[in-house]
């Protein structure tokens, strides 16, 4: 099934209602098929052929939406990016995926004309927001005046979207999902989130939901999945603003809220709780990063409700366990598998392990990627025997509830966002002063992990903190900038000279940020 098929549907069951609704604006899923109709018959006219790739950047608003549903209608493939990606970062997608097109903002405007002049790509620069520029074309503009239903044939197992993730080398990878992939999705979450039982019964009617987490990840196709199957309406807000965020499920009756733990560690402290009434949102969901107990508890207490932790994968879409709203939930665990979904754990071996033994954890379903693009030797690594291997490390207990222990890579989740060491460590390589480098995640209350780099700095070098970090700013995303530097003489290496980073060793209670060191 062609995801925007869900639309379709979701007109034909529901009739008209409200779909998205942004800043007093609201698009009927009515209003929303015609314009993804005009936009899919505009961007064939500017170009776009089918299988093409077009990278959308930009922070969630309606047209991200508008625009992936256009995208596949044209027989496109979509390919959201991170709007708070740097220019060379951005430039790398460009190139890889050879983006025909790339949708943006006024805002980011420069960033994309920095990384298409870094790119191999020379994709039409789209702009929403603005008149049209001398190196852009209006997104207004390219909407066509035939509103007349398309929809270019694609088979079920063709790719629907690119996600860039980072990889173990540095590298990002694009992660290949099927229209079937993204299609399901969205039944899983269904059932996982109790709105409806495994017959198809409907077990909850209100079902409207706050969108705050970027739609550039694959969480947004996640999200309009949910909210066309449900016949709900997505309340999408622009950035984190928890005044905004509590006006919104206050006037509008939000029930599900779908976040990352750290936005759960500012709630918690946020000191005008009382102005609003939240008491709506009864479904308040953690995913992407590990859920400490202490962001746990303070949130449940003050809140008086249960958070339910989630744990996925790009490579899946997004789930593979939640914790149910019908069973206990047990300290540690992430969950049961969600509907569909069979979870393993292998040795070292690809030999099944039993219950409560520690384990590579391995991920079986119709979410599961189709491969990574244009790189096959990872595709055959990840996928064997119809599994997918996460990389990371877990246990099953008697229930089948899943544990997660450990990464069994380097990666690093700082608020919900991966952080791979080697891209960080890439950059710092580039300062003269700095002849090695080495990065770790440490642990933080608030982000779940901090970025910590400890340096070597060549002999005669005076290079300090700051001036690194100034270095790492004007290279990385602002969420991959180490927060703590150290300097050490050596790092420990192995035979073959590469960094061994779980030797690497820092006090975590000695660290100081960079800026507030005396």
């Amino acid at each position: 099934m062609n995801f925007v098929h869900l639309l379709q549907d979701n007109i034909k069951k529901y009739g008209e209602h409200v779909f998205l609704s942004y800043e007093g604006q609201e698009y009927t899923n009515i209003e929303t098929e015609r314009l993804s109709n005009c936009l899919a018959r505009g961007l064939m006219e500017k170009g776009l052929q089918k299988d093409d790739r077009v990278v959308i950047f930009f922070p969630n608003r309606p047209e991200v939406c508008i625009s992936q549903l256009a995208i596949l209608r044209a027989g496109g493939i979509v390919v959201p990016v991170n709007p708070s990606l740097s220019p060379q970062e951005l430039s790398y997608i460009l190139g890889h995926s050879e983006a025909r097109m790339i949708i943006t903002s006024a805002e980011l405007i420069e960033n994309v004309r920095s990384a298409k002049e870094l790119s191999s790509a020379s994709p039409l620069i789209i702009m929403v927001g603005e008149d049209r520029q001398e190196d852009s074309v209006s997104f207004d503009d390219c909407y066509a005046a035939d509103d007349a239903f398309l929809m270019i044939d694609q088979p079920d197992d063709a790719t629907a979207v690119i996600m860039y993730t980072s990889g173990t080398t540095g590298t990002s990878k694009g992660v290949m999902l099927s229209h079937y992939n993204v299609y399901m999705q969205g039944h899983i979450d269904m059932q996982a989130c109790g709105i409806i039982d495994e017959n198809g019964n409907r077990l909850r009617e209100n079902t409207n939901t706050i969108c705050v987490l970027p739609l550039s990840h694959v969480y947004g196709f996640s999200v309009m999945a949910v909210v066309l199957l449900a016949g709900s309406t997505m309340f999408i807000v622009s950035h984190f603003d928890v005044e905004q965020i509590f006006q919104t499920i206050q006037d509008n009756k939000i029930a599900g809220f779908p976040a990352v733990p750290t936005m759960y560690a500012w709630f918690a402290v946020y000191p005008g709780l009382e102005k609003y009434d939240v008491s709506s949102v009864d479904q308040w969901l953690a995913g992407s990063s590990a859920l400490s107990g202490e962001i746990r508890e303070a949130f449940e207490k003050r809140f008086n409700t249960k958070i339910y932790d989630a744990y996925g994968l790009t490579e899946t879409v997004t789930g593979v366990s939640m914790q149910r709203f019908d069973r206990p939930t047990k300290v540690g665990s992430v969950g049961p598998a969600v509907p569909f979904v069979s979870l393993s754990i292998f040795d070292d071996d690809w030999q099944p392990l039993p219950i409560g033994e520690v384990g590579e954890i391995a991920v079986k379903g119709p979410n599961v990627m189709k491969g990574y693009y244009k790189n096959e030797e990872e595709t055959a690594r990840v996928l064997k025997d119809g599994w997918l291997r996460t990389g990371d490390m877990g246990y099953l207990d008697e229930d089948g509830d899943l544990f997660i222990v450990d990464r069994k890579k380097d990666l690093i989740i700082r608020g919900g966002f991966n952080i791979y060491p080697s891209e960080v460590e890439r950059v710092l390589y580039g300062h003269p002063d700095i002849s090695d480098a080495g990065v770790i995640g440490v642990p933080d209350k608030d982000y779940g992990e901090q970025v910590c780099a400890i340096v070597v700095l060549k002999e005669g070098a005076t290079a300090g903190k700051k001036e690194v970090q100034s270095f790492c700013r004007e290279r990385l995303a602002k969420y991959k900038i180490p927060r703590f530097i150290e300097f050490s003489d050596s790092l420990p290496k192995n035979d073959l000279g590469k960094t061994l980073r779980r030797q690497l060793r820092v006090n975590v209670n000695e660290l100081i940020p960079v800026g507030e060191d005396s």
